[in-house]
Parts: C-alpha cells; sequence; structure tokens
C-alpha cells in the first residue's frame, strides 16, 4: 500500500502450515516496506522511505516472524497487515532478523527456514471506472428547471375576473377587473381589449354617472361606446 507521493509502500504476506526443518508446522509472517527509489542508508526517523517515485533503485526491506498468524482461528482478517500477537520475531547473528533486498538478492533465513529470493516487481496503476445512467436525466430536469426559472422572470402574471350580475332594473351589468402579480403597464390594455371582445354580446352604453357599462345586446342601445373609458 503506497504510503506517499515516492510510492513508499507498505505490506506483509503470510505463510500457512510452513514445515521447519524438524519437520513441525508453524507459520511465517513478513513484513516489508518497498523503496521504489531508496536511499544509501535509511533515514534515523523515516527509515527506508523512497527518494522518487521510479524504480531507480528499488529496495524490499524485510522482517520475518515466526508463530500463529491467527488465520486459522475463524475471524477475518486484513490482508495488507500482520496480527504479531502470537508471533515471534526471529533473530539472526544476535540481532533482529531483517534485509534489504534488491532484486535478484537472496535472504537465508534464520532458524533454518529456507531462503527468500527478491525477484523483482511489477509496474502497476489504478483506475476507477464507473456508470451512472441516471446523469442524463438529472442532467435534462436541471436545465428544465433553469428554463422555467428563466421563463417566470420573463412572463408577467395576471388574473382577469370578469363578473355579470342582474340590477333592479332588469339590466344585466358586466364588470371587469384586473389584478398584476408584478408592475406591468400593460393591464390597462389588456382589459381593454377583452371588453372589445365581449363587445358583441354586450356593447359598452353610458349610465347616469357618465361610465360605460356592458349589457346585454338586447336591451342595449346600437350606438357603440369607446373602450378605452373603462377600465
Amino acid at each position: 500500500m503506497p504510503q506517499d507521493s515516492n510510492l513508499t509502500s507498505v505490506g506483509v504476506f503470510k505463510i500457512s502450515d510452513y514445515g521447519d526443518k524438524d519437520g513441525k508446522r508453524t507459520q511465517l509472517g513478513f513484513s516489508g516496506i518497498f523503496s521504489p527509489t531508496s536511499p544509501l542508508t535509511p533515514d534515523p526517523v523515516k527509515g527506508w522511505n523512497s527518494l522518487f517515485p521510479a524504480a531507480a533503485d528499488p529496495r524490499l526491506v524485510l522482517t520475518v516472524y515466526a508463530g500463529d498468524l491467527g488465520t486459522d482461528s475463524g475471524l477475518p482478517q486484513n490482508v495488507y497487515q500482520l496480527d504479531t500477537t502470537h508471533l515471534t520475531q526471529l533473530k539472526q547473528d544476535g540481532k533482529l532478523a531483517s534485509a534489504a533486498l534488491k532484486p535478484g538478492q537472496t535472504w537465508t533465513l534464520p532458524d533454518g527456514y529456507g531462503t527468500l529470493t527478491f525477484d523483482g516487481y511489477r509496474q502497476w496503476a489504478q483506475f476507477s471506472v464507473s456508470h451512472r445512467p441516471g446523469n442524463a436525466i438529472a442532467l435534462a430536469g436541471a436545465v428544465c428547471a433553469i428554463l422555467g426559472l428563466i421563463g417566470s422572470l420573463f412572463v408577467q402574471r395576471r388574473r382577469i375576473w370578469v363578473r355579470a350580475t342582474t340590477t333592479p332594473d332588469g339590466v344585466t351589468l358586466v364588470e371587469v377587473a384586473g389584478l398584476a402579480r408584478s408592475d406591468s403597464s400593460r393591464t390597462a390594455e389588456e382589459l381593454a381589449e377583452l371588453a372589445v371582445d365581449l363587445q358583441t354580446d354586450a356593447p359598452a352604453v353610458d349610465d347616469e354617472a357618465g361610465s360605460d357599462t356592458l349589457v346585454p345586446a338586447a336591451t342595449a342601445p346600437a350606438t357603440p361606446a369607446d373602450p378605452d373609458s373603462k377600465e
């Protein structure tokens, strides 16, 4: 698993039911650091920290453990981690056993556990490919919502009422009113146009107050009225 931008990586590998020199079954675990471009000597703090992401001087640093890996307990384990609870790190020449291997080098394990060879490495790249079929629908919905919002900003909203009532003298009184949801200079003009459309069935006449009233054609005089005189 890469740990930094220079691809200093850590990992483990586990060997179950390994036979030692006496024929006894044991388990081995290796914990390692892979440095694509290793320093000449390990840093006192960072250890074998890679100096460059490309494999200019690759090196694999390993430590070895023997004992019980816990793989037979039935409990799940992280494949990238080594549980050392029941493991013992082997020693070699009086020191904790470890080796820094370059490609092609072989490490003779302590206590007769055989040898381990670092054959080489392979470069890899990780890609994430996803497909979301609903994106087109979501995009179309968003575009429609934006277009609808733009239309609401330019379309003038208004309401118009037409009321017809019978007066005591038997005349049908038609009243037209309008309400604009926003400031509009055409409200009066639109009401006048509606009044013109009603002229055929209910022509306008002058009442006693001097205003124009729409009445049924059967009882209205034949003289036409100015439709713009009453909003």
